[in-house]
């Protein structure tokens, strides 16, 4: 489950300690039901762009296992550390959106996650021309991005994320683009490209991984509740009495949610 609020910015540029802390910790989460930072390889003495990296703690997770790879992470709200952080990272409060201020060609892979409920399609035709302007040839693009449909749903469940959807139409975004993102890749440009699904439980039947995501999952309900009460016509009390609902739910319907991680490599020629 990611942040649903939009992109630009997250609506204000100071972010307040309990959001850092989940985002924080939703690293983890991913690194935990994922059972890895990436799917790609990145060769030695490489470098690596994070389109969108907050508090940048995949940058500097992925950083200090690999100290021979530059990582430089770019996010419009400068919420990543200034003062400590790992050698071979570097930071700058840029909006990818409207490009980044590297030059062509200079980058091994470009990563990014949990910007889906954020951009337009059009939006996404923007960030994956910008990957594939940085990248060498050769070069990896990898998004991982959750589908917001819960699957195995209760009634409430279902409310909740329909008006998820129509909170997020009212933007011009359209969640459903994760299932289509290998097929903008290819039309972008990109070759060999892969989808791996994950399929992440939500609630105590799963585990800890489970109990994570699902905790994980209304804290960010919790910060969108103006928005759903909106998109219901409804106060915001009760759609706290409805998103309640969905804790008993998650665990008599065994829900979860499918996380999609797809990439693809920039070709190394023309012909390619």
């Amino acid at each position: 489950m990611q942040c649903c609020l939009p992109h630009a910015p997250l609506l204000f540029s100071y972010i307040c300690p309990s959001h850092l802390h989940r985002l924080h910790t939703q690293h983890y989460i991913f690194k935990a039901a994922l059972e890895k930072n990436i799917h790609v390889t990145i060769p030695p003495n490489g470098r690596v762009m994070e389109f969108g990296c907050g508090p940048a703690t995949w940058t500097m997770d992925m950083a200090t296992e690999m100290s021979t790879i530059n990582f430089v992470g770019v996010d419009i709200s400068p919420v990543y550390p200034t003062a400590i952080f790992p050698r071979n990272c570097n930071f700058y409060n840029e909006d990818f959106l409207k490009g980044v201020s590297q030059p062509d060609s200079t980058f091994d892979v470009v990563f990014q996650r949990n910007v889906t409920c954020g951009l337009t399609f059009e939006n996404w035709q923007q960030v994956m021309k910008e990957a594939f302007r940085i990248l060498k040839p050769g070069g990896y693009y990898e998004c991982v991005e959750s589908d917001i449909t819960i699957q195995n749903a209760g009634p409430q469940t279902n409310v909740v994320f329909e008006h998820l959807r129509l909170s997020m139409a009212t933007r011009n975004v359209d969640p459903s683009i994760v299932r289509s993102l290998d097929r903008l890749m290819v039309a972008t440009g990109f070759t060999d490209v892969h989808v791996k699904e994950y399929c992440v439980p939500v609630g105590d039947w799963g585990g800890k991984v489970g109990q994570l995501w699902q905790q994980n999952m209304f804290a960010i309900l919790e910060t969108v509740r103006p928005h759903l009460a909106k998109a219901a016509g409804c106060s915001e009390t009760t759609v706290q009495e409805v998103v309640q609902a969905m804790y008993k739910e998650t665990k008599d319907y065994r829900s979860h949610q499918v996380v999609y991680a797809v990439y693809g490599r920039k070709p190394m020629s023309p012909t390619q």
